[in-house]
This record gives C-alpha cells, sequence and structure tokens, in this order.
C-alpha cells in the first residue's frame, strides 16, 4: 500500500498544530537548555581556570624555607623523581606610593616557563629599573610612572637586598597564582595581607640565597586541574619533595653556624687588636709620649662597639633555630581552592534542579499529547476502516512528537552549552581575574538530554496512541460517549451551593467534572510555583550565610595569631600594645589545634578545636546555641560543643562521641555535649580542663580574639601594621574583611538562582499556556454553545480564566509547600562538606512567587482571549455525523 498520503498528512498536521507543536517545542527546549547549560556551567568553568594554569605554566608546587634556598638545595630538587621544571626565584614585600601600598616583588627572567605572566598593558622588563605591576593597579599608575621602594621607616635593610629602590612602571599584568580580583595573600610587613604584586628583573635582587623555588612535573602536564588525578599526583610529589629535602634544615643550620663562627672569629681578631691598640695608647701615655700616642677616647669608642656587634652577633648566633622547609601546592594560592568550591557548588545544584524541571516538562507533554491522540480520534478510526495497520497510525504521532523533541533538543542543546554558561561565568569575573570562558560540548549530556525529551513525546505518544488503536474501526469513528452527570461534593452541602449564582455554579460544576485536567492544572502550577520558590529560597539561604557567620556567629573583631617561641621582652611588648590601644574593649586568648575527624562511610573533614581561656567569656566573641530553639549552650568539662554540619555529617547527638586524629594519626575520642548552629568550616569546642582530660596535655593558647568598639574600618589598617610589626603575632584576620570576601562570593550566586528562577518562570508560563490551550480545544463546542447563547467575548473569557484563578490559587498553595520541601532537599544535596546553607525562606519569596505565577496566568489568558474571540460557532457545533 502506497502511503505518500499519509506521510503528506503527518507533515500536513504540523502546519495545521503550530499553537501545540511550538508548546511542546518550547517546553521540551527550556528543559533541554536548562539541563546542558547548568550542568556545563561548573565543568566549563574549571576547564577554562585548567586552560589558563596550563597555558600560563602555573607551578604544581612551591619550595620555601625560613633561611631561602641554595644552589645545594635546588641540586636536591633535580634528583626528585618525575620532575620537569625547577624555577628559583626572589621575592620580597615592600612599602610603595603615598598610602604605603604592600608590594609583593617578584623576579623575572626571560627565561621564565613557570607562572608566566598575562600582558595586560606595556611589555615585561628588559633592562635594571624596569617593573611591571599589577593590573590591580593600573587606576593609580601609567606607564612610564616611577615607583618607589621603602622599608618600616629606614631603607637601609631594603638596600641590600635591591640593587635600586626607584623604578619605572613598563607594563601591567596579570599572574595565575593570583585569580581572585582582589586577593594577594599574606606579606611580612604592615598590615599582613599584601595590595599587590610586582615583577623586576632577576639581577635587580641582591639577596644571596633564593627565597622560593617552583616546581612542575612531567605527569601532571596532560592532567586536568582540580581533577582526583591531580590532586593524588600532587600529594604524591609533595611528599617525594619532603623525603628529598629531609635532611636540608640541619645542613643549613650547621652551614649558618659555620659562617657565624667565621665572622665572630674576625670580629674577635679585630676586637683583640683594638684592646691591644689601647693599651699601647695607655702605655704610650704612662711613657710620656702623649703626642705620638693614638686618640684614647676614640680608640675606646671604636672598642665599645666593637664589643656591642660582637655580643649581637654571638646572641644571634645563639637564637638560631632548625630551619623550616615549607612545600605547598596550588590550594595555597589566593582563589585557587575558592573558585573550584564555586564551581563544585554550581554543578551540585545542577544535580537536582534540572530533575524536577524536566519531570514537570514530562508531565506536561504526556498531557499535550494525550489531547492530540484523542483530537484524531475519528481519523484513527477511518485509517483503520482503510486497512491501514496499528503501525502506520502510530507513525504520525510518533513522528510528530520525534521531530519536536528532536528539533527543541537542538536548539535547547545550542543555547545551554552557549549561553548559560556564559551568563553564570560572566558573574564569577567580578571576583576572578579569568579569561572568557572555555565552552565545550558534552556527549554525554546531550545524549541524557534528547533521550529525555524523546520519553517526554515520543514515548507518551506512543503510550497513547496504543491506548486508542485498542478499539475497532467502528467505535473509533464515533467521537466517546460523555460521561454520565453526577451530583458535585459541593452540591450536597445544601447552605453553601444555595447561596452560589449560576455561573459560580456552572464554575464548581466544571472544576470537579473534569478531574484530569484539575489535577494537572493545579501540578503543573504547583511544580512551577515550587521550582520558582526554591530559586529565591536559594537566594535568602547563600545570601544570610556571610552576616549570619560572621556577625552573629563570630562577633569577635580580630583574629590574632601569636607565635609562641618568642622571648619575653616580645611578649610584654605585644600585652603593652594591646592595653595601650583604646579602642579595644575585650581580648580573649584561644587555643586553636586543627585535627581530622574520621569515621567510616564518611569523608575525612578537618576540623578546629577552638579551646578558650576563660569559659565565661565565650559569648563576647562567639555565639554558641541551638539553631532551631535558638537555646544558649555552655562548655563544661564533661565534654565538648560540636558545629552543626560536622554533627550532619558523622550523625551525631548529645551524647555521641566523635572520632579525631592529630598530625601524628594518633586517634582520640570527643564526647558530643551539644551542637551549635554555623555555617562555614567545622569546629569542636571545649574546656581547657576537658581539653587536658582528652589529649592528656595542657592547651597552648596561641591565639587572641579582640574586639574594638571602632566603627570606622580605616582604624583597621594602621592597626593591622602595629600587630603584624610585632613579633609575636604571626598573622592578623579582621572579621569584616573575612566577611566581606566570602559575601561577594556568595553574591556571584545570586546570578545562578536568578538563571534558576527565570528558567522556572518560563516554565510556568509554557506549562499554564500548554493547559490552557487544552482546557480550551477540549472544550470547544461548550464554549461555542455559550456563544450562541448570547455570552460576550469578555464573559466567555472569564468563564474559563475563572476556572483558572482557582486552579492556579491551589497550585500557589500546594506548590509554597512543595516549594519548602524541594528547597530543603536541594540545599542539603547543594551543601559543600564545609559549608551549611542557612534553612530559611523569607516571607517576601512566597510573594515573588506567587504574583509571577499569577502574572504568567493573566498573560496565558490574555492570549486565550484573543483565540476565543476567532471560534467559528457553526464550524465547532456542526454534527460530527
Amino acid at each position: 500500500m502506497k502511503k505518500r498520503a499519509l506521510w503528506k498528512d503527518i507533515f500536513r498536521e504540523i502546519g495545521q498544530s503550530k499553537a501545540r507543536f511550538i508548546s511542546i517545542f518550547a517546553i521540551i527546549m527550556l528543559g533541554v537548555s536548562f539541563f546542558s547549560g547548568i550542568k556545563a556551567a561548573g565543568p566549563d568553568m574549571l576547564d577554562t581556570a585548567g586552560t589558563l594554569y596550563r597555558e600560563t605554566g602555573l607551578m604544581d608546587l612551591k619550595v620555601q624555607s625560613t633561611y631561602g634556598l641554595t644552589e645545594d638545595n635546588i641540586e636536591l630538587l633535580r634528583g626528585v623523581p618525575g620532575i620537569d621544571e625547577i624555577q628559583p626565584g626572589y621575592s620580597a614585600d615592600v612599602f610603595t606610593g603615598d598610602n604605603a601600598a604592600i608590594l609583593k616583588v617578584y623576579s623575572y627572567n626571560t627565561d621564565t616557563s613557570l607562572n608566566q605572566y598575562r600582558m595586560m598593558e606595556g611589555r615585561l622588563p628588559e633592562h635594571s629599573g624596569e617593573i611591571v605591576l599589577d593590573d590591580l593597579l593600573a587606576g593609580e599608575y601609567a606607564l612610564g610612572d616611577k615607583v618607589a621602594f621603602s622599608g618600616n621607616g629606614t631603607n637601609a635593610e631594603l638596600s641590600d637586598d635591591f640593587a635600586t629602590l626607584d623604578y619605572t612602571v613598563v607594563g601591567f599584568v596579570r599572574s595565575p597564582q593570583f585569580i581572585e580580583k582582589n586577593n594577594r595573600g599574606t606579606s611580612s610587613i604592615g598590615k599582613g595581607t599584601a595590595d599587590a604584586f610586582a615583577a623586576i628583573l632577576e639581577s635587580d635582587f641582591k639577596l644571596p640565597v633564593y627565597t622560593e623555588v617552583y616546581l612542575s612535573f612531567k605527569d601532571t602536564a596532560g592532567v586536568k586541574a582540580y581533577t582526583p588525578k591531580y590532586e593524588t599526583l600532587i600529594e604524591q610529589h609533595t611528599q617525594a619533595v619532603e623525603e628529598a629535602l629531609s635532611g636540608v634544615p640541619e645542613a643549613r643550620l650547621a652551614e649558618l653556624r659555620a659562617e657565624g663562627e667565621e665572622e665572630l672569629s674576625s670580629a674577635r681578631m679585630e676586637l683583640a687588636a683594638a684592646e691591644q691598640q689601647l693599651a699601647k695608647a695607655a702605655r704610650q701615655l704612662e711613657d710620656g709620649q702623649q703626642e705620638s700616642a693614638p686618640n684614647g677616647n676614640t680608640v675606646a669608642d671604636g672598642l665599645a662597639s666593637a664589643r656591642e656587634k660582637l655580643a649581637e652577633g654571638e646572641q644571634k648566633l645563639a637564637e638560631l633555630e632548625l630551619p623550616k622547609i615549607y612545600v605547598t601546592d596550588r590550594n595555597a594560592s589566593p582563589g585557587y581552592t575558592e573558585y573550584k568550591n564555586n564551581a563544585d557548588r554550581l554543578s551540585a545544584i545542577a544535580s537536582v534542579f534540572p530533575v524536577f524541571f524536566f519531570l514537570i516538562a514530562a508531565l506536561i507533554s504526556l498531557t499535550t499529547m494525550t489531547r492530540m491522540v484523542e483530537e484524531n480520534r475519528l481519523q484513527i478510526g477511518t485509517l483503520k476502516a482503510l486497512g491501514y495497520g496499528n503501525r502506520d497510525i502510530m507513525a504520525k504521532f510518533l513522528v510528530y512528537g520525534t521531530l519536536a523533541s528532536l528539533a527543541a533538543s537542538v536548539v535547547g542543546l545550542a543555547i545551554g552549552f552557549t549561553l548559560l554558561p556564559t551568563i553564570i561565568y560572566n558573574a564569577y569575573s567580578s571576583l576572578y581575574n579569568l579569561p572568557d570562558i572555555v565552552k565545550s560540548f558534552y556527549p554525554s549530556y546531550s545524549i541524557i538530554s534528547v533521550i529525555v525529551a524523546l520519553i517526554c513525546t515520543t514515548l507518551t505518544a506512543w503510550i497513547a496512541s496504543r491506548v486508542e488503536l485498542r478499539g475497532n474501526a467502528s467505535v473509533l469513528m464515533r467521537p466517546k460517549a460523555p460521561k454520565s452527570g453526577q451530583r458535585i461534593i459541593l452540591e450536597r452541602v445544601s447552605f453553601v451551593w444555595k447561596r452560589l449564582n449560576f455561573v459560580q455554579k456552572v464554575t464548581a460544576r466544571n472544576l470537579f467534572r473534569y478531574k484530569q485536567r484539575m489535577f494537572m492544572t493545579v501540578f503543573g502550577v504547583a511544580g512551577c510555583t515550587a521550582l520558582i520558590l526554591t530559586g529565591f529560597g536559594l537566594k535568602d539561604s547563600i545570601g544570610s550565610i556571610a552576616g549570619q557567620q560572621y556577625g552573629t556567629i563570630m562577633k569577635y573583631d580580630v583574629l590574632v595569631a601569636l607565635h609562641d617561641d618568642v622571648s619575653d621582652d616580645a611578649r610584654v611588648a605585644y600585652e603593652q600594645l594591646i592595653s595601650g590601644e583604646s579602642a579595644i574593649t575585650g581580648a580573649l586568648n584561644v587555643a586553636q589545634e586543627t585535627m581530622t575527624a574520621h569515621a567510616s562511610g564518611v569523608n575525612d573533614q578537618e576540623v578546629n578545636l577552638f579551646i578558650p581561656a576563660s569559659v565565661d567569656s565565650v559569648s563576647d566573641y562567639v555565639e554558641l546555641q541551638n539553631r532551631t530553639s535558638e537555646e544558649g549552650l555552655k562548655l563544661t568539662d564533661e565534654g565538648a560543643i560540636v558545629s552543626e554540619k560536622l554533627a550532619k555529617l558523622y550523625g551525631l547527638e548529645p551524647g555521641d562521641k566523635l572520632n579525631v586524629v592529630d598530625n601524628k594519626n594518633e586517634p582520640f575520642q570527643i564526647q558530643v555535649a551539644g551542637i551549635t548552629e554555623n555555617y562555614v568550616m567545622h569546629y569542636v569546642y571545649m574546656t581547657p580542663a576537658y581539653y587536658s582530660s582528652v589529649f592528656g596535655e595542657e592547651p597552648v593558647f596561641n591565639t587572641e580574639l579582640l574586639n574594638y568598639g571602632m566603627q570606622d574600618n580605616s582604624w583597621e589598617d594602621p592597626f593591622g601594621e602595629k600587630l603584624t610589626a610585632s613579633e609575636r603575632v604571626a598573622a592578623v584576620s579582621f572579621s569584616s574583611s573575612v566577611g566581606s570576601v566570602f559575601g561577594d562570593i556568595m553574591k556571584s550566586m545570586d546570578v545562578v538562582t536568578l538563571v534558576l528562577i527565570v528558567s522556572a518562570a518560563a516554565l510556568a508560563f509554557v506549562v499554564l499556556y500548554n493547559l490552557t490551550n487544552i482546557n480550551v480545544s477540549e472544550r470547544i463546542r461548550e464554549l461555542s454553545t455559550i456563544k450562541v447563547l448570547g455570552f460576550y467575548d469578555k464573559e466567555v473569557t472569564m468563564y474559563i480564566y475563572r476556572e483558572n484563578i482557582m486552579l492556579s490559587v491551589l497550585g500557589i498553595v500546594f506548590g509554597s509547600g512543595f516549594g519548602i520541601l524541594l528547597h530543603s532537599f536541594v540545599l542539603r544535596t547543594a551543601e559543600l562538606d564545609v559549608t551549611m546553607f542557612a534553612p530559611i525562606i523569607k516571607w517576601p519569596s512566597y510573594i515573588y512567587a506567587a504574583l509571577l505565577t499569577l502574572l504568567f496566568s493573566g498573560i496565558v489568558m490574555v492570549f486565550m482571549h484573543i483565540k476565543l474571540k476567532r471560534i467559528h460557532m457553526i464550524e465547532a457545533l456542526k454534527s460530527v455525523e
């Protein structure tokens, strides 16, 4: 049998039902673009950063020593297995400019292959006295400007480190070591943090030893950054480098002591010569040779100076300690880990949200295709009577659904892989110095999208048409007999039913008469409302973390990390600095120690032990409370209080025990006495007495928390400089700075949540349009009848719209409840191990979600009003016979 006419009819159906085809296309396209775009955004972000690291040769490891690194140390590193590039260099922290900005100055030479700079303007240094500056300073300096280095009040020490202290700006650059826009790491001078970096020729440094060595390895060259494979390789190489340098501290200390003894021997000889000269002058004076004798006062002064220098040298030699070797990887670079956390957070959301998105799309597609099959019931019967087989008849609906799905998938993938990742990436560009996004095509996401799309349409068309094809031709050629009328539940409530007018009774009967349509509309609207509410809820939850963590929970203003191995004079000087600062309103000594929590089936977590010297003063610096009951918690000697996310990960309740290991892999058990609200990192709070009972030693108070009454943040910089200049201080961290940085990172998620909200809103519009269109199509004869009976166009529209409003309101109510559950589920899934999102949805979010849904419902009815005005009454009412 020739089937050309059948195929013509298949494609003619598409042309005659453009609205249905476009609605299926739109809903599938939205689902595919949202799924593919959100899923691709995280990997694209990591791929972009990885491409930058590869092109600029970002180091794999960085080696530093407290006493510098010698050529002998470099030779040891060359023997490390798998080593590829070794790049020694110099660095120093200096002040510059009228505002005393802190520059982290690095050495540069033309043979540099690691940590290459990206030129933003100008060129790299070629001659002595030339400098390139951080692109962050492009607004303060111009090409050709002069930059002068200065130290802490004197330039004498800097002159020993640099060939010249005056430089000419020849370019502005960006470094792969600093991908964050406003974070340049710590500094050894000033307020403790660097403001920018710079690079000068290696020959402009006069340091006797290298300050750092950068390493890369052969087996990491082809491995993508941030992947587990890369992290595993780096762990192995770190261990190998540490083993290669294991004997360096002792050898370096012996070398320095030998050099010191040699210098002291020379100084002792000079002192002995000066003593002999003074004795000679004394003898000459006794013999009356006053004129020929040297000036006794001059010699005596020189002798005193020599003795003082000798004493200083002997003291410095005695104070020499075993140098420390630090081997750090890329995670120590500002922004490296935070960037990965942002991408992981996005990927976590992408693993949950699109599933519900697709679920709603599938449900509406099922309804649409089922309706299409029912509308073609007469034609199905006719084709059966003409001898066409079930497969031929079914082909019409399968081809229709497949074409809509495939076309929507192609467009959706194009939009998803190009537009959404760009929008999300650009949101993070305000925080990071990275090139344009590198977009990739992901076959796995594409295949999943197409399969789900085909299930939504082709499979549903097959199921719906298969049900209809079970009937014989004579039955299918007649319309379905209408269901017998029944009294609805509301009619049985007589005191309510009697008070309803005619239109209200008709509306009530229609709602209960078409139960399937009522369910689909309520469910569709509820799903869209839930998605929109979840988007707004994520914004509320993520946006409140910074304020909660660094305002409500962490009440202290400054955290000062302290050196323990300092002289008594340094300790006294620090105490005088703190007590002499009138703005400080309180101080609390705290012992902080890092350990690793361990349990089977759970990832190991880094835990910060927090032991306050004064338990009674803790509430002034840290708020310990139960999040749900807001009941305050107090530290006792019976156990520790652990942070909430840590308790969730390990399933801890008061009375349970937390297993931890120290840096020597010694295991300990901590009794859980309470669980406190906390959103960032893991903390375990305990009293000094309980710490001693668990670990068998007294806590070392290596941190001090400070509160101050100054509201002006400009006070922090000079105070930070005073703290950093103290020998007692190891590092300074202001809560305002930490909270601001974390807040900026969280704000970048606003665009992500905005994408979720807009996508959900678009889905809501398509769902409402589809369901309303089906409603109108199913009731075309009914609507034509009431038009014939004299209903005006507006009354006909309200006849439908009144039902839609009621169903939309019901959907919003159920959707709000479902949105709370979905929001909670997304939060649990999207959270990283070290963060906990605030499980809150603010009341404006409920209003926004409801108003958006009602807005789209109104817009849909405007389109439907136009369609209802064009109904051909005679055509619709003519007999099927």
